[in-house]
């Protein structure tokens, strides 16, 4: 009696396990265009990004960082991104986009953005 009812069981839990891992991984890289607006968990500082996405390659400016005010560019794999000064030599740790909010943490300190509907 228990092996009938753990066939169909199994059976379900394979099905859910298989949904799991394929909605965990994305091929396609997540939607960071339009405006972001946010700062840092000290306060010291408002950042905009103003972004603009073709595929995993992102261009844009950067003000409210003061002397790194200017164009940027970077990549987004999946669910998260890298920027950095457009043609500078070196990049931001990956950042973690979910939806309308970007997060990370930046010299020492906790960065979030938020998309301006």
């Amino acid at each position: 009696m228990l092996k009938k009812a753990a066939v169909p069981l199994l059976g379900l839990l394979i099905v859910v396990m298989a949904g799991c891992a394929s909605s965990g991984s994305s091929s396609s890289p997540a939607d960071v265009n339009g405006t972001w607006t946010g700062g840092t968990a000290t306060g010291a500082a408002t950042y905009t990004l103003m972004l603009k996405q073709s595929g995993t390659r992102v261009t844009g400016t950067l003000t409210g960082a003061g002397t790194a005010d200017g164009p940027i560019e970077g990549i987004v794999d999946g669910n998260t991104i890298k920027l950095r000064e457009q043609g500078g030599p070196s990049e931001t740790p990956a950042l973690t986009v979910k939806g309308d909010v970007i997060t990370g943490f930046i010299r020492g300190t906790t960065l979030t953005l938020r998309r301006v509907k």
